[in-house]
């Protein structure tokens, strides 16, 4: 997990935010799910509602918040990250997809 919040941290969000632990906790799930597709409205929201004990809505917007917040401070990082220039924010799957392919992809090297 430090590594998480230490790319999360990079891009401008610090743990002030309710959806820094939630997008954490996403992005872990999502980098132990490789072999298999994960949903975000089914699979994870509903697993990060039940663990912080709030509704799957809520995990929804603060997740979105932390990405806004990535958005505005750091869209190079956010980039550099994605491989790729990024014309629009991502949505909270395309983060967390791309954070966790980062990641993956940084432990094989």
């Amino acid at each position: 997990m430090k590594k998480i919040y230490g790319i999360i941290r990079k891009l401008g969000v610090t743990s002030h935010y309710k959806g820094y632990f939630f997008v954490a906790d996403a992005i872990r799930l999502a980098m132990d799910s490789q072999d298999k597709p994960l949903r975000i409205t089914k699979d994870i929201y509903p697993y990060l509602a039940r663990k912080y004990k709030t509704t799957t809505l809520s995990i929804e917007h603060d997740i979105r918040t932390v990405i806004n917040v990535c958005w505005e401070m750091n869209r190079k990082g956010m980039a550099d990250i994605a491989g790729y220039p990024l014309v629009y924010k991502p949505t909270n799957s395309e983060f967390i997809d791309m954070v966790a392919y980062y990641l993956l992809s940084a432990q094989e090297r």
